[in-house]
């Protein structure tokens, strides 16, 4: 499962416009071959399709860490595709939740925060409350190795949302995780985007 949604309590619309993304390769084929789509400010969107299918390509684009072939993407009807990554202001959770492996689970959620400057203090507020929002207070001491699976996970969400991003990705959340688990993040997620 790879999705899109808005993060914030104000959101964004995407749109998508005859996205493609070939690689640098002789006669590769398109990983992401015209993609059109419209997502509207609060949506919950979910893309499904078999590996290869060009989904995680697709979410990678969106955030800036790949840049379209062909086509345009626009977030609040303006063009994002020359713009940085750190400038759009989305929110990721990637597939292997990339923890910082070395850093707490306090050091993980905050370090979206550190790099944007924002004041000690101020961080540690900001990253209590997203502790709390994915129900881990008490957890900040913690290293990734010492959580569950799911744990990670909702430290990645955490981190993905302190800075109150205008849209949050997630490439493939719960692949990883046992059944039981799945479902349980699964509810957990909708309520998050509820809360959100």
């Amino acid at each position: 499962m790879n999705g899109a949604g808005s993060a914030s309590g104000s959101g964004a619309s995407v749109t998508l416009s005859n996205l493609e993304k070939t690689y640098d390769r002789a006669n590769a084929a398109k990983a992401v071959d015209g993609v059109s789509l419209d997502i509207r400010s609060g949506e919950f969107l979910t893309m499904l399709g078999p590996s290869g299918s060009g989904k995680t390509t697709t979410l990678m684009m969106i955030a800036g860490f790949e840049t379209p072939t062909a086509g345009d993407i626009a977030i609040d009807g303006k063009s994002v595709v020359a713009m940085p990554p750190y400038r759009r202001n989305i929110g990721m959770v990637f597939q292997n939740y990339a923890l910082f492996p070395h850093l707490t689970v306090e050091e993980n959620v905050g370090f979206p925060l550190k790099q944007r400057g924002v004041p000690k203090a101020e961080r540690a507020k900001l990253v209590a409350e997203a502790l709390e929002l994915v129900h881990l207070p008490g957890y900040g001491a913690r290293y990734p190795r010492q959580l569950s699976g799911g744990q990670q996970q909702r430290v990645a969400v955490a981190r993905a949302v302190v800075f109150k991003p205008r849209l949050l990705l997630m490439d493939e959340p719960l692949g990883a995780l046992d059944k039981q688990l799945r479902e349980n993040l699964q509810l957990e997620m909708r309520r998050l985007h509820a809360d959100l």
